[in-house]
């Protein structure tokens, strides 16, 4: 049950990054035109897209990785397959694990002591994109931990009920 949640909460994120690279799809078109048509290009298209670009990122890392959508370099498999040789899969996956929680506890730490930024030309706060970076990499450290874990008791990622 818990599992079936968790996949629900990283499907509507990667759906919500989804919907923003259309938006920052139609936003760039929108720019290119004013700025070929009527030379007024918008002002503020390089912060808008930084901004986007760092929740399309976040929020849909987790989701990938849940999926085993990364790209994978599968060059030692036939050796880290074995049973006895499990247990370096699995340690990569905590490393990684650990690697990410750390990320999004500085970035959270980032995110309150910046708390009062806003950008240049928008004016928009940093911490809602900040706090991005920060859940996108909390929920991944929780995907490779539980695929740490699911590797140790002789499953795969696409074993997953």
């Amino acid at each position: 049950m818990l599992s079936i949640l968790f996949d629900r909460l990283l499907r509507l994120l990667a759906y919500v990054s989804g919907g923003i690279i259309i938006v920052l799809m139609v936003f760039t078109v929108v720019d290119v035109f004013m700025r070929n048509v009527f030379n007024a290009p918008l002002r503020s298209v390089y912060e808008f897209t930084e901004f986007t670009m760092a929740a399309i990122v976040f929020l849909g890392i987790a989701y990938t990785g849940w999926t085993g959508g990364h790209i994978a370099v599968d060059m030692f498999v036939k050796w880290l397959e074995r049973p006895r040789w499990r247990w370096i899969t699995a340690l990569l996956a905590f490393l990684g694990a650990a690697l990410f929680a750390t990320i999004a506890y500085r970035a959270t730490l980032e995110t309150i002591a910046t708390i009062d930024q806003v950008s240049n030309r928008l004016a928009w706060p940093h911490y809602p994109f900040r706090f991005t970076v920060a859940l996108g990499c909390a929920l991944f450290a929780i995907v490779l931990g539980s695929q740490g874990v699911q590797v140790l008791r002789g499953r795969t990622t696409g074993d997953r009920q």
